[in-house]
């Protein structure tokens, strides 16, 4: 195993968070502004990303638009007022046949005469006041709103706890591949200088080019690693602004350290704490499905009651052989008031049909709501065996670095006193680079089980 590991580490666990999108993550990258760079704690970028993000942004639009869907339904039981204002001219006025004899006595019976009835000009201005007296359809439409509110706000909290948990793996990602620079300079500082001391004991004749050879190509192979892992790291800065909704061309910085995080763990707590189930997010947004289904089936149900109606209405009308409607000449009023009753006898099965629809998709509601408890207990089972797993191998791994490390400067001391060969101590080296690696790659494994017990026990 060489040093190449930790580099190829960092892009395996790109893919992992799910956070390769190549074209973002590319067309992300560029040079930023220089100046004042703010440090963001954990928390700090979560509450930005919940406040900026482009999801939840369009999540609280949701809830907003919820709320005036309410006012929407509400309007339409009540009182609805409309005008309206029409003019006719009669260019030619029909005429109507009636028989001769209404005009004259004396004509003969069966013939006919022309008669023209009306005015050229005519004019109708009214207003209709409409008001919905009973409708089951319409009351249940006010319910399903309030519930549509609700899953809108339930969706707005869905939307910022995927945001945080998109932010935080991004956050631990940023921070172990700066660790894993860093680690990476520092052993190409020491394998540097071993290299010049190297090259003067060759030039001495103590060793051979071959030793020289060896250190350089190790050299080589590290140099390539900082230089891939350096550009890792500004795509990540790149791709948690994006998440964040924060500027692209701005520089950020993070306050925290790898220690940092890891030091604020409570294991204890992540692995005692009380599961509730009732106020966790998706139980909640399926509870809220399985209501909302339940109306649509009282809705179907409603189908089959009358819905009754009033309306009041009033015209005034003109007829004018000339065009002079803002005359003192009379307009004719007419006032009329009703009620409608619509009852509904037959509609061959179709209601019914509709009526046992809605019945299964309640029952396919309630057995996902069972699935959802059930995935629910089992992911925490899962989130916290991982977690635990994480803890254990985190510390065993962290022991190995130390005594890798251990061993690479004894094998460096026996090497400067030339009881050991270029090549022991290239392997040793790569050695205590796989040790600093196999750490790495088991905080990664515990960071993302910490999120994924977060997010099982609702706490993100």
């Amino acid at each position: 195993m060489n040093c190449l590991k930790t580099v190829l580490l960092v892009m395996m666990v790109l893919l992992n968070l799910n956070l390769h999108q190549p074209g973002i993550l590319f067309a992300a990258l560029g040079s930023g502004e220089t100046g004042d760079i703010p440090g963001l704690s954990l928390k700090e970028v979560q509450e930005y990303a919940v406040k900026h993000s482009t999801a939840t942004q369009n999540a609280r639009v949701d809830v907003a638009m919820a709320k005036k869907k309410i006012w929407e339904t509400t309007a339409t039981g009540l009182p609805q007022i409309s005008a309206n204002a029409s003019y006719m001219n009669n260019l030619q006025i029909p005429t109507t046949l009636i028989p001769a004899e209404f005009l004259d006595p004396d004509a003969e019976p069966g013939t006919f005469i022309g008669v023209k009835f009306g005015t050229q000009h005519n004019a109708t201005l009214s207003v209709t006041l409409d008001q919905l007296i009973f409708s089951g359809s319409y009351i249940v439409g006010l319910q399903a709103s309030k519930i549509y509110l609700r899953l809108s706000r339930e969706q707005l909290s869905k939307s910022e706890i995927d945001v945080k948990e998109a932010v935080t793996n991004t956050y631990y990602l940023i921070l172990l591949a700066e660790d894993s620079k860093r680690t990476l300079e520092s052993s190409l500082q020491n394998i540097k200088k071993t290299l010049a001391e190297t090259k003067e004991l060759y030039k001495a004749g103590f060793v051979a080019d071959t030793d020289v050879d060896q250190i350089q190509l190790s050299v080589t192979e590290i140099e390539n690693a900082v230089s891939s892992i350096t550009r890792q790291v500004e795509i990540t800065y790149r791709l948690l602004k994006y998440q964040m909704g924060f500027e692209l061309e701005k520089e950020i910085r993070l306050s925290q350290t790898l220690e940092d995080i890891l030091n604020e763990i409570n294991s204890k707590e992540l692995l005692t704490t009380e599961f509730k189930l009732f106020s966790h997010i998706d139980y909640r947004m399926v509870d809220t499905r399985e209501k909302s289904l339940t109306l649509l089936l009282r809705r179907e149900k409603t189908e089959y009651l009358p819905t009754i109606s009033a309306y009041l209405s009033h015209s005034r009308m003109a007829m004018r052989d000339a065009f002079n409607f803002f005359s003192k000449e009379k307009w004719f009023p007419s006032t009329a008031v009703g009620l409608n009753i619509n009852i509904p006898i037959f509609s061959s099965g179709m209601r019914g049909a509709r009526v046992a629809q809605a019945k299964m998709e309640l029952q396919k509601a309630l057995n996902l709501k069972q699935q959802v408890e059930d995935g629910l207990k089992l992911e925490l089972m899962q989130a916290r065996s991982a977690f635990t797993d994480g803890l254990e191998k985190t510390q065993s791994t962290k022991e190995n670095v130390i005594l890798a490390k251990k061993i690479y400067d004894k094998t460096l001391i026996k090497y400067s006193s030339g009881t050991a060969s270029s090549l022991e101590l290239t392997q040793i080296h790569n050695q205590y680079l796989s040790a600093e690696s196999n750490y790495t790659r088991a905080v990664v494994d515990l960071l993302n089980a910490k999120t994924r017990l977060d997010k099982a026990l609702n706490r993100l």
